[in-house]
């Protein structure tokens, strides 16, 4: 498997499903693997980190044709970069617009919604998604609450919008993994998330019109309940990637974030630093050392 991704899937019952995308050498879309609570990983990564390819102007995910090692930092070789249709739209301030005439339209007959997310750590942060995919994009994320703070027809009408929010006090445009890991046996309940959320809101009149805010707790679609001890790290990052082991049983994902289960030690991974590389799926063991403290007990 050659992973391009890592996605949540809304299912049937208001659930989720979520996994990695992955491209493999039969097929012309990428596969999606489910990574479900219980399941069995005896993964190895091989590099080294090729292109992941592009989307066409249809949204569609194309192979990069010449699967070109690409360096650090980088997910897609120049070809692609150049000619994938999103790629404008992610760096999008609302100031300029660089997408083709077709995305440019399309872009701005679509509602979108501004939202605030809430993280255990108190992290507020602001961000922008379609209207109709809001909650994916919270859960994508890994928010452990959020809310709608406004509902703006166009794109680059929102973008700007969340620039001028996302410069307030208190809040930030960007959450890095490795905050989400150390928050993530962090407690906070919902009435203290809703006072923090409330408190944001209020000093947002001057831009914002006034609205009941209607936050959501998203801790159930993360699997994480039987968490007991804090995870490890799954590899450092000084480790070379190649041929690093990801083994365990599946106890749940929040966000791009792995965690698994040998004995009763837990082991965190971030999957988006799988992005690029081939899995060997159901590899043979080489050797497990990790330990946890419940097996002394």
């Amino acid at each position: 498997m050659h992973i391009n991704g890592v996605t949540w899937r809304p299912v049937k019952n208001d659930a989720f499903e979520h996994g990695v995308l992955s491209w493999t050498r039969t097929e012309e879309s990428p596969t999606f693997t489910r990574l479900s609570s219980g399941d069995k990983l005896s993964w190895t990564i091989v590099g080294p980190r090729r292109c992941i390819g592009s989307r066409s102007e249809a949204g569609r995910l194309v192979p990069c044709p010449e699967q070109i090692v690409i360096p650090p930092g980088h997910a897609k070789c120049g070809s692609c970069a150049a000619v994938d249709s999103m790629d404008p739209c992610i760096r999008c301030t609302g100031r300029t617009c660089n997408a083709s005439e077709e995305r440019r339209m399309r872009c701005e007959e679509t509602d979108y919604v501004l939202y605030l997310a809430v993280f255990k750590d108190q992290t507020l942060k602001v961000g922008v998604s379609t209207a109709r995919r809001v909650k994916t994009r919270w859960v994508e994320q890994g928010a452990d609450f959020a809310a709608v703070l406004a509902e703006i027809q166009g794109g680059r009408a929102a973008r700007r919008l969340e620039d001028l929010v996302g410069r307030r006090r208190g809040a930030t445009k960007q959450v890095r993994s490795k905050r989400k890991i150390a928050s993530l046996m962090e407690q906070l309940d919902f009435s203290e998330a809703e006072e923090l959320a409330k408190r944001f809101s209020s000093s947002l009149l001057d831009v914002l019109p006034e609205h009941a805010l209607q936050l959501e707790d998203l801790s159930m679609y993360y699997n994480l309940d039987s968490l007991n001890a804090r995870p490890l790290p799954w590899r450092k990052r000084s480790e070379p990637m190649n041929g690093m082991q990801l083994l365990g049983d599946v106890v749940g994902m929040k966000g791009s974030l792995l965690v698994t289960r040998i004995g009763s030690a837990f082991t965190i991974a971030d999957l988006k630093q799988l992005v690029g590389y081939t899995v060997h799926p159901d590899s043979p063991v080489k050797i497990v050392t990790q330990s946890g403290l419940l097996d002394y007990i």
